[in-house]
């Protein structure tokens, strides 16, 4: 009875992961265009970190109210084939 919601809520957990993870490669290339001559190194370990912290924002029960809404807007660009909002702060952000 409770073995159900499990595959949502790890779908869910890991959707909120890769988003971690596409938001910082997103803020990197931001930072990386504004500070060509210094730009800062690329570390494998805050991109993992961030993609933790996504996986619990889209996990925790009240993020719920902030993540839902951010994934049918995503949905929408998707299926209209925005390709040019998919390079916005809107888009890449994590919620």
């Amino acid at each position: 009875m409770f073995h159900k919601p499990i595959p949502i809520l790890s779908a869910w957990g890991i959707l909120g992961f890769y988003r971690g993870i596409n938001e910082y490669d997103y803020n990197h290339e931001k930072r990386k265009k504004l500070n060509y001559l210094t730009p800062e190194p690329y570390l494998y370990s805050c991109k993992i970190a961030n993609g933790f912290t996504g996986c619990l924002f889209y996990v925790i029960p009240p993020f719920l109210v902030l993540s839902i809404p951010t994934e049918i807007y995503r949905l929408e660009v998707n299926l209209r084939g925005m390709e040019s909002e998919k390079l916005t702060d809107k888009y890449n952000r994590l919620i």
